[in-house]
């Protein structure tokens, strides 16, 4: 039997029904299986919010400590082992370190977040005593230096090798940069480290036991009971894994593609390991064309208006370059003669603003921030090649007095945009939906 990889989500950690399935499938495996772990979701979050207090309000050492305590007693019902209290003690004093600094740099922010992770480990293996844990230190899993947005580079593969049968827990996330710092790959990358270590080993395919939200055809919120998409290419899940209701890293495809290792998302609701979604690097066109309707709020729109804007070289480039240096990222970028318009979060919507006026250009007589706002995303490969896809968007949208602010189709044969009145987005949502999906 080969090896596995298998990723296991933070917010699995509690569900014994999830753990006891995942423990029940490896039961009695002749091989080495490496269950890549996430951060518990609310861990990570208290984590955050007291990093980003600690300049305002002197640090509550006893009520924060109560709090970490919290999650280990509310899963596992006793009192926190050694090496938990270590860890919480640690985190502490290095928030209260920066406090008293008055600063912190990217990688110091790594070494506090990445905490989350050590402290949702220590959990499942109290919860899996069977388990060993490996450290990333263990393997040498190396990254770059590009702190909150690491690259894996390489990993250990003889130490691996030469471990004996059995299961090991792996901290999901992050890794070695220069000097032995400690480097993350982004918030919820733990299906990137997997993916990393599933083709650094050479084997068959990368397993995700489970998602947090699954792979359907639209918000569960908004559509009553979508059904869970089957089939879809790495572009496809990739460009679903930008919007939150898809809990899906989007660089995971990155170590897998030009490999051809299938991602497989197996159910955590039985023993049986039952695929519910296949990725991989197969196109299948599905007779409707259209695989999901994805949405988000998390918008703003930094337009940039002009005549000139067409013709004067550089204008995009600079801007860019810019909001990457500040560590902005920019979710897509729309284009006209006479406007350049960028999708940005809310967060960053109103200081890339700050940025761009700084720059001074000429040929710009307009630069501001849209904000309630929302981006429908329309995801399936063979867009360009099916007659009436477009219009019959369109006319979903038109049909029902839905006024789309900005659209954008053709740059890619898998997705068309829509942005719209934030207001109007469950109804954009539902009726794009229907007119694919309710006669299919």
């Amino acid at each position: 039997m080969s090896d596995n990889v298998i990723r296991f989500g933070g917010s699995h950690i509690g569900n014994q029904i999830a753990l006891q399935n995942l423990k029940a499938w490896l039961a009695g495996s002749t091989s080495r299986n490496y269950v890549v772990v996430s951060a518990i979701p609310g861990l990570l979050d208290l984590i955050q919010f007291n990093l980003e207090q600690v300049f305002q309000n002197e640090l509550n050492k006893e009520k924060l400590l109560n709090e970490i305590y919290g999650f280990y007693v509310n899963n596992i019902d006793e009192q926190p082992s050694d090496t938990y209290s270590k860890l919480a003690d640690q985190l502490i004093g290095l928030l209260k370190g920066i406090g008293l600094i008055g600063d912190y740099s990217r990688a110091l922010k790594d070494q506090v977040y990445c905490f989350a992770e050590k402290l949702s480990l220590e959990i499942l293996s109290s919860l899996w005593k069977e388990a060993t844990v490996i450290q990333p230190e263990d393997i040498a899993l190396q990254v770059s230096s590009d702190f909150g947005n690491a690259t894996f580079l390489s990993v250990d593969k003889n130490k691996l090798n030469k471990l004996e049968d059995g299961v090991f827990l792996v901290p999901g996330t992050y890794g070695l940069a220069e000097n032995n710092k400690l480097a993350r790959t982004g918030k919820t990358a733990a299906d990137y480290t997997a993916a990393f270590l599933t083709k650094e080993l050479g084997l068959d395919a990368l397993k995700l036991w489970g998602l947090d939200n699954d792979f359907q055809r639209a918000k569960p919120v908004i559509i009553e009971n979508p059904e869970i998409i089957k089939r879809l290419t790495y572009s496809e899940a990739s460009e679903l894994a930008y919007f939150e209701h898809y809990s899906f890293h989007p660089r995971t495809v990155e170590p897998l593609e030009h490999a051809h290792i299938p991602i497989q998302v197996l159910s955590p609701k039985t023993a049986k390991g039952e695929v519910e979604t296949i990725i991989n690097t197969e196109t299948y066109i599905e007779k409707q064309i259209v695989k999901s309707v994805a949405c988000t709020d998390d918008i703003s729109l930094l337009k940039l208006d002009g005549p000139g804007v067409g013709l004067k070289p550089g204008i995009l480039a600079k801007v860019t370059n810019q909001l990457n240096d500040a560590g902005l990222n920019i979710k897509s970028v729309i284009t006209s003669q006479t406007s350049i318009n960028f999708i940005l979060s809310k967060e960053n919507g109103a200081k890339a603003l700050k940025l761009v006026h700084k720059l001074g250009f000429s040929t710009v007589t307009d630069i501001k921030v849209v904000n309630d706002l929302a981006l429908i995303g329309i995801v399936g490969h063979g867009m360009q090649q099916a007659y009436g896809v477009s219009a019959k968007i369109f006319a979903a949208v038109a049909n029902n007095k839905i006024n789309v602010i900005l659209s954008g189709s053709g740059a890619s044969d898998l997705v068309s945009y829509l942005v719209v009145q934030e207001s109007d987005k469950e109804k954009s949502v539902r009726e794009i939906y229907n007119a694919f999906f309710s006669d299919k």
